[in-house]
């Protein structure tokens, strides 16, 4: 396989992917992809899985996936995860990961008085 027979399946996969989200508008999705209408077209016709995504997306038959709020364990806020997150920031992830940590406190103490901090 060529290397612009790739790039092409790699395009054609991620606007299937794209075309899922029932929150973005088709227009978007090619704005997103930098695809024009008879490139798309053209995709529609060999395809099939993107002209499924298509024709669900007419019925109005997309699942819509629910989004659910989380506590995040390191400051208490409310948040929608992303992927598997447990926590809303890379700090709080930090903090969460520090007070799961078995002797965390042993440990910090350690790691400071090599480095030379009070």
């Amino acid at each position: 396989m060529s290397e612009r027979d790739q790039q092409e399946k790699l395009e054609e996969q991620a606007c299937a992917l794209l075309l899922r989200s029932p929150h973005l508008s088709v227009s978007q999705v090619l704005d997103l992809m930098d695809i024009g209408d008879a490139e798309f077209r053209e995709m529609l016709r060999s395809n099939p899985r993107i002209a499924s995504l298509m024709e669900q997306r007419r019925e109005g038959a997309l699942p819509s996936v629910e989004s659910k709020m989380t506590e995040c364990p390191a400051c208490g806020e409310w948040f929608v995860p992303y992927a598997s997150a447990r926590c809303c920031s890379d700090t709080c992830a930090k903090i969460d990961q520090i007070r799961n940590m078995p002797n965390a406190a042993r440990r910090f103490r350690m790691r400071n008085r090599q480095t030379g901090g009070s």
